[in-house]
């Protein structure tokens, strides 16, 4: 079996005291801006403090990450790969029209109702990503994430299960709803009850806006 150890060359990273096999380290600056943010926001996430609470040295996160903004970004986007195939994985096991649209909304609601505070970060630095250098990064999974969707109702289109709609159109009429009460909860300034209490609402009412 392969050993764990990994020989690097001489490098800055290599000759700090706080390295660590690199997986290991990234993740632990990242478990630190996520915790950053869960107490102040995702405005509070800096190298300081991710590095006061992680122990990485200032080289070690500028070699993973290149900046404040990098950090940012790679944690949005690891928690928004985690949630997409979350989702992903509830819509692959149902079969009929109904049974997708319910896969995806409650999918989608167990997952933040499961991960608040990842759930969280996704609201908040959707912004900031959006308006940073991996922004094409951004418009291109979103589109991914909208097209596995639409791929998978489109068998069902053409035999009239769901209605004739603008492809841009259905991933808002199914997800909308269910995504905007969600962000409100998560706001905690709303005193929304939790999503679950309306889980089948939400499904229902996601059904009925698309089924032919």
């Amino acid at each position: 079996m392969a050993s764990r150890t990994v020989t690097a060359s001489p490098s800055r990273e290599a000759s700090t005291p706080d390295s660590a096999p690199t997986t290991d380290r990234r993740q632990d600056i990242l478990n630190a801006a996520l915790a950053c943010a869960a107490e102040a926001g995702v405005e509070s996430v800096s190298i300081d403090r991710v590095r006061a609470r992680c122990g990485a040295s200032v080289g070690s996160i500028y070699h993973h990450f290149g900046s404040r903004e990098g950090i940012v970004a790679a944690l949005f986007f690891d928690i928004f790969d985690e949630q997409s195939r979350h989702i992903q994985a509830q819509l692959a096991q149902a079969q009929a029209p109904e049974q997708g649209v319910r896969a995806l909304v409650t999918g989608y609601l167990d997952w933040v109702v499961a991960q608040p505070v990842r759930a969280r970060f996704l609201f908040q630095a959707r912004e900031v990503v959006a308006g940073g250098p991996r922004a094409g990064e951004l418009a291109k999974c979103a589109r991914e994430r909208n097209q596995a969707l639409l791929d998978w109702f489109e068998p069902h289109r053409q035999r009239g299960a769901v209605l004739e709609l603008p492809c841009e159109l259905m991933p808002s009429l199914v997800m909308g709803p269910v995504q905007s009460y969600c962000r409100a909860w998560l706001s905690g300034s709303s005193g929304l009850p939790s999503p679950e209490t309306y889980r089948d609402e939400l499904a229902e009412a996601a059904w009925k806006s698309v089924r032919a």
